[in-house]
């Protein structure tokens, strides 16, 4: 591919440039050349927002649109949980493959290029695990999808060797990374160890679902913060949802933070999922059910954003979309609208892909083009029309349809 030419497209600061793309990278960046002609190949923004690709960094898309099929009783997390695990045995390859699919073609229209989703693993199978994979390989074009296998609990003692074997033969069947839920088990600090010891067997990365409550006495990511200090593992540790976190103290959340900044543990909050599950017990002053995001912000934390379940026992709600999570984030997480965007965007491509910077030189040039006047615009309309770019090619064009 020779290089092409972004012309005339916006920032959000309101400048106008020129962005160079050379082999689907970013080559470099200028101020917008409105005497210089426009050959073929180029892209013509004519003046609309240019803005990084969206990502989604925690989905569940193996139970994806399950809400019409399985019913949560009680609307909580544990009636989540074993609604899907009574009605595991109705979920089939082909049946997860169709509904995962149907919700990636969504993401994809809305501006998503990256997805990390996680897989249940039941009673010894790795049925999710090999469906997604499939599925990744479809889309492989499209969109980047990175399998994280859910392991069951528990996962600690004898009771728990057919977890970590499962864990085994999950990577072996195409998971990228394992996870599992600590905050669940009946040792959780016990759970932290295993799951640092099988990502290091496993030679992979680690994404946990950490203290998915308001219990102020569940604080397992501590824990896990002071094992990634001590054992300096290679792998990458993620803690998703740490919703406990936000139930402690002001110092308390600091020492927290400070101890994830050096552990170099990057957090997914989860804002739409915890709102429906969490809080049910706290109608007098019910919590928000978010982390404290105040002060892992000010702590330097990496935190991203997530739609967590779409339209499922989990979550009913959902569309695929991380405006979603941006929007949630200004209205129940105090972000201002650019933040959001970010934490939903460009954090998470630096953060799971490791990619450069939105628009520095050597960073794909995953992006979007909107005519939305600014970025807050563009978050409260959500249906503003998107052209969506992989690599430098137009793959979705909301024009069109």
């Amino acid at each position: 591919m020779s290089t092409q030419i972004i012309r005339n497209a916006r920032l959000s600061n309101g400048s106008h440039v020129d962005v160079y793309l050379n082999e689907g990278t970013i080559e470099k960046v200028n101020a917008y050349d409105s005497a210089s002609a426009i050959e073929m190949a180029d892209i013509d923004a004519n003046g609309q927002l240019l803005l990084p690709a969206l990502a989604e960094p925690h989905a569940h898309l193996d139970k994806a649109f399950l809400a019409e099929r399985i019913h949560n009783p009680t609307g909580d997390l544990m009636g989540a949980i074993n609604a899907i695990h009574a009605s595991a045995h109705t979920l089939t390859f082909d049946d997860i493959v169709e509904r995962a699919s149907r919700a990636i073609k969504i993401y994809i229209k809305n501006g998503v290029t990256r997805i990390r989703t996680h897989a249940d693993t039941f009673d010894g199978s790795t049925l999710q695990v090999r469906a997604l994979r499939q599925v990744a390989n479809n889309f492989h074009d499209e969109c980047d999808i990175e399998i994280c296998a859910l392991i069951q609990w528990p996962l600690t003692g004898k009771k728990g060797e057919p977890s970590r074997i499962l864990a085994e033969r999950a990577r072996a069947d195409g998971a990228d990374l394992i996870g599992g839920c600590p905050h669940l088990d009946t040792d959780p600090t016990g759970a932290n160890k295993v799951f640092l010891s099988l990502a290091k067997d496993l030679d992979c990365n680690l994404d946990l679902h950490v203290d998915e409550t308001l219990n102020a006495d569940m604080l397992s990511l501590r824990d896990l913060a002071k094992r990634v200090i001590a054992k300096a593992p290679k792998c990458s540790v993620t803690a998703s949802h740490c919703v406990s976190l936000g139930m402690q103290t002001k110092k308390v959340q600091k020492q927290v933070a400070q101890l994830l900044v050096e552990a170099n543990i990057a957090v997914v909050t989860l804002p739409q999922t915890n709102l429906f599950l969490q809080g049910r017990e706290h109608q007098s002053a019910m919590p928000r059910a978010l982390t404290a995001l105040c002060a892992l912000r000010e702590a330097g934390v990496t935190v991203m954003a997530g739609g967590d379940n779409l339209q499922d026992p989990f979550n009913p709600m959902g569309r695929a979309d991380p405006l979603e999570a941006a929007a949630l984030l200004v209205s129940a997480g105090h972000y201002f609208p650019e933040d959001a965007y970010w934490a939903v965007s460009s954090k998470v491509h630096e953060c799971i892909a490791k990619d450069q910077p939105f628009l520095a030189a050597g960073s794909p040039a995953h992006f979007i083009l909107t005519p939305a006047t600014s970025i807050r615009e563009f978050i409260a309309f959500a249906n503003q029309p998107r052209h969506v770019y992989r690599r430098g090619i137009l793959i979705y064009d909301s024009s069109e349809t």
